[in-house]
């Protein structure tokens, strides 16, 4: 029996002519807890907003992200989430695979800047025309690069995307993707060769060996665009990049990630290459790294 509970049901024999302290005896409580003005309630309700607030803005959050975004702790939420009912909707089934039994991502990564995976996504503009997006992402920290908005994305495009982030960031060692015709085109392998960046292709029709950018972007198809009705590229541009910078882990979210992934999950970080790998691997024997952001 909680609190609030515990009060009501005292309230209720008071009402039927018992004494403070024979209501508290029939509840089976002392007379000090009868007496004592619950302060809860309170502030209950004004997280209960907090949280309202955060998951209508935020619809595909479930009560940890919540906790995160409207600043309750994890058990708080979890317990307003079950009482008021909270819910996400669920996603579209999808038909599970045969995989086969060669290891399911090779080159995996081991510290940041380590693996880069980049793929396209596809959508369409109010209007009905259609645009692509190119996501680029670490595989270590999770965090989403740069996205790419166009309406068509050629080896050309790939290759000037990726020169603006090498400017910001440590070039990787692998870079893995699918078979498409942006990614295995010679222009694009020559100035990989050229930076030092190996390709990581992973086997035609076996998607879940770059499960990571899935992963991203079926979260990405799901919070971003199956929620905004885009009119224009330009628009699609300004809300892809809002939404981006929105999941990169800030002060506020980094409380709730291990101690080695808030070294590694800033906005801005640069890594070295593998000379200093080794001090990673130490480090990862370590800490069990619990990867649940994307």
């Amino acid at each position: 029996m909680t609190a609030v509970e515990r009060h009501t049901l005292i309230e209720h024999l008071e009402s039927k002519g018992l004494s403070a302290r024979a209501a508290c005896r029939w509840a089976g409580c002392s007379h000090a807890v009868g007496r004592y003005v619950l302060r809860c309630p309170d502030q209950d309700a004004k997280w209960l907003e907090e949280m309202r607030k955060a998951a209508r803005a935020n619809p595909r959050y479930g009560y940890r992200r919540v906790a995160v975004v409207s600043g309750v702790g994890f058990g708080s939420s979890w317990r307003r989430w079950k009482q008021h009912d909270f819910q996400v909707a669920p996603q579209r089934a999808r038909k599970r695979q045969k995989k086969d039994k060669s290891p399911s991502q090779p080159q995996q990564a081991e510290y940041p800047n380590h693996v880069w995976t980049y793929d396209i996504l596809f959508d369409r503009l109010a209007d009905g025309r259609q645009f692509k997006t190119l996501s680029i992402l670490d595989e270590f920290t999770r965090e989403c690069l740069g996205i790419l908005v166009a309406t068509s994305i050629l080896a050309q495009d790939v290759i000037a995307f990726l020169a603006v982030i090498f400017q910001k960031r440590t070039a990787p060692v692998f870079l893995r993707s699918d078979n498409g015709s942006e990614f295995t085109a010679e222009a694009v392998q020559t100035w990989l060769e050229q930076n030092k960046v190996d390709p990581a292709f992973i086997p035609p029709g076996q998607l879940w060996k770059n499960g990571f950018i899935e992963s991203f972007h079926d979260k990405f198809r799901d919070e971003c665009l199956q929620r905004e009705w885009l009119q224009s590229l330009l628009e699609a541009q300004v809300v892809i990049e809002a939404w981006r910078l929105h999941i990169i882990p800030s002060d506020l979210t980094v409380r709730w990630l291990t101690k080695l992934r808030q070294s590694f999950c800033c906005p801005v970080h640069h890594s070295t290459r593998p000379d200093s790998h080794f001090s990673w691997t130490q480090k990862l024997r370590q800490v069990t790294i619990k990867r649940h952001l994307y």
